[in-house]
Order: structure tokens, then C-alpha cells, then sequence
């Protein structure tokens, strides 16, 4: 019984620590790269926009806006120097698509660019 409880025990302390992300963090070069293997907000953020821009792309007609829209984000936030600053831009596209994916019928192709 003992066992079976350390066992659960350091199993959820390894799951807590680990972080998904959308990127081999082992090869992390970048401050945003890093950033976000060690910090589990940004990871999550990570995740969360990941998926949000796979359920957008996939859905769409605009396949190619989104893909434009994205690459502008990502140079946008690359500029980011600090975890902050990461952290709004995510939060900030994540919007913007969640957005998308709840009311795909009010997309406007230049919606996204205000982050």
C-alpha cells in the first residue's frame, strides 16, 4: 500500500512539472523558445493557441489568411523580450482566435492584426 501511494505521489509531481509543448524543447534557441519550456503559463499558452489555430485552419475557407495572419504573429511576437510581453501576445492571439472558432460566420480577413 505504501508503495502504491509514493508511486501515485511522485507520479503527480512529475506530471505537474511537465510541460507540453508545441516544439522540441531540447532544441530551444531562441529567448521565446526557452521562455516557454520553462515557464508552465507560457507552455499552456502555448498549447492553448496550438490547438485553437488547428481548430481555426481546419474549419476554414480562409486556410491561407490564417496562415498569413499567423506568420505576422509569430514575427510580431519573436520581438518580445520579456515573459510578459510573451505572455500578452499569446493571450492577445488566443482571443483572436477563440473569437474565429466561436462565430466563423463574422470573420473578417483582417481580424487578428491588433495584437
Amino acid at each position: 500500500m505504501f508503495v502504491r501511494v509514493l508511486s501515485v505521489s511522485v507520479l503527480a509531481i512529475f506530471a505537474s512539472t511537465a510541460h507540453a509543448v508545441s516544439f522540441d524543447c531540447q532544441k530551444a534557441k531562441t529567448f521565446i523558445e526557452k521562455a516557454i519550456c520553462q515557464n508552465p503559463e507560457l507552455s499552456e499558452l502555448d498549447d492553448e493557441l496550438s490547438s485553437q489555430y488547428k481548430m481555426a485552419v481546419m474549419d476554414n475557407k480562409n486556410t491561407a489568411v490564417f496562415k498569413k495572419q499567423q506568420a505576422t504573429w509569430l514575427k510580431q511576437r519573436d520581438t518580445c523580450q520579456t515573459v510578459d510581453c510573451v505572455k500578452k501576445s499569446y493571450k492577445q492571439r488566443i482571443a483572436t482566435l477563440v473569437k474565429y472558432n466561436n462565430n466563423p460566420d463574422n470573420f473578417k480577413p483582417d481580424m487578428g492584426g491588433d495584437y
